[in-house]
């Protein structure tokens, strides 16, 4: 069985976060965690497996989120892929290879070495719940090799991802039991199904970039990775991207965009999303702004109402009012075609 090396149910402390940040650094890598609206409560974290790979299990209430920087891989450089195998809720991932989401019942392959913001999201009102498989860089390269070029989600649904998941739930429940000597045939034995799995899915290879396309590739990630951040702008953008001010400006104008664009296109769904959202949809219109990254109340509720045809508060109490009435579609019609 797991062992259970956290739990923090109901008790809501920056003392607790700060014990799990450094449990999550022991057991993965050096980085930033992050909690959604401070609510750090309902958090589990269980082991199954220490060697040669560790198997943990994260349930959480809490939207969770870790941030791995570069200044965090110079430091930390650790080599280590996560399998997520995701159960309920998802992951989402932010990198340079772009963004994915790994819903329940999938699976995603992540790589410490590259900058990463990962995100750990609720469905509905049911907790997040994912296995984590944390394989050696040595491993990995012996049995996965070819998994480096494998950046998007994918099912287990073949005879190989069948005997995956069976090893895994193995590993799960009798892990403790296993000897070092018997473990590690077992686990090459599953990473090898899982490498054949890969091979078996023939998943599409990632199209080849211009410079161009890959730099507006890390303007786009960094800038979905710091949203929030109200002091967001032109300059500093340029500079954690490692390019200057100029040739942001080219970068944006050789794709058709401007950096407001880019800014707005992201900042307001993340509103949007936010004001109807049952953890947060009692909190005051100028929160979720500042949430959103916006300085002003003001300014938020301008733009607001010129992409979605409506002032937040109205889209919140149309929102409201489509639930607390069923047999009347006419607002949920109106909300789809806002939300287009």
């Amino acid at each position: 069985m797991m062992e259970r090396l956290y739990t923090n149910d109901g008790y809501n402390s920056s003392e607790a976060l700060k014990a799990y940040a450094a449990l999550t650094k022991r057991e993965f890598y050096d980085g930033n965690l992050e909690c959604a609206n401070g609510d750090f409560t309902g958090v589990r974290f269980d082991k199954a497996l220490h060697y040669p790979i560790s198997i943990t299990h994260i349930s959480t209430i809490s939207e969770l989120s870790y941030r791995r920087a570069y200044q965090h891989i110079r430091k930390n450089r650790v080599g280590l892929r996560v399998i997520w195998f995701v159960i309920r809720g998802s992951v989402k991932i932010v990198r340079a290879q772009g963004q994915c989401e790994i819903r329940a019942g999938q699976s995603g392959i992540l790589d410490s070495n590259q900058p990463f913001h990962a995100t750990l999201c609720r469905d509905g009102e049911a907790s997040h719940e994912s296995f984590q498989v944390i394989v050696p860089p040595d491993m990995f390269y012996t049995h996965l090799q070819e998994a480096e070029k494998f950046f998007e989600p994918f099912h287990l649904d073949s005879a190989d991802g069948k005997v995956v998941r069976q090893m895994l739930d193995l590993f799960i429940e009798h892990g403790d039991q296993l000897s070092q000597r018997a473990a590690k045939p077992l686990v090459q034995s599953m990473l090898e199904a899982l490498g054949d799995h890969l091979r078996s899915c023939r998943i599409d290879m990632p199209k080849r970039q211009t410079l161009v396309d890959r730099r507006l590739t890390d303007i786009e990630n960094y800038i979905m990775m710091n949203i929030t951040d109200p002091d967001l702008c032109f300059d500093k953008v340029a500079a954690n991207c490692g390019i200057s001010p100029r040739y942001l400006c080219y970068v944006l104008k050789a794709n058709n965009t401007s950096f407001s664009e880019l800014l707005w296109q992201n900042r307001l769904p993340k509103a949007r999303d936010w004001l109807i959202a049952p953890r947060t949809r009692e909190h005051p219109i100028h929160e979720i702004a500042y949430m959103s990254g916006f300085k002003s109340a003001a300014h938020f509720s301008r733009m607001f109402k010129a992409t979605y045809g409506l002032p937040p508060r109205e889209f919140r109490a149309m929102h409201l009012s489509e639930q607390s009435l069923p047999g009347d579609n006419s607002n949920v019609q109106r909300l789809e075609r806002l939300s287009a």
